[in-house]
């Protein structure tokens, strides 16, 4: 599948990046190359494997234990009133 120019700046606009003209092309040659290879992957001979061997066993998992109470937040904390970490207001500015 091959992305054009004005695809990769459809996504750019989407993502809210901007890039020169010269940058779009490159973003476009590599969005092509990435899907070129998943279309690569598509094609794989994979009639006979075992799907899903490696996940067969679960992770092993360790008990959640407290081993000691964490240091005072407050002691790292640009600012700290009544149990509660001030920070600046930055919705309805």
């Amino acid at each position: 599948m091959k992305i054009t120019r004005d695809e990769a700046k459809r996504i750019a606009d989407l993502a809210h990046l901007a890039f020169d003209d010269a940058a779009l092309d490159r973003m476009a040659a590599e969005m092509t190359k990435i899907l070129t290879y998943i279309d690569q992957l598509a094609e794989v001979e994979i009639d006979g494997t075992t799907v899903g061997r490696a996940s067969a066993r679960p992770t092993p998992l360790r008990d959640d234990v407290v081993t000691s109470q964490p240091a005072d937040p407050a002691r790292n904390a640009p600012a700290w009133d009544s149990g509660h970490f001030v920070v600046p207001k930055v919705i309805g500015e």
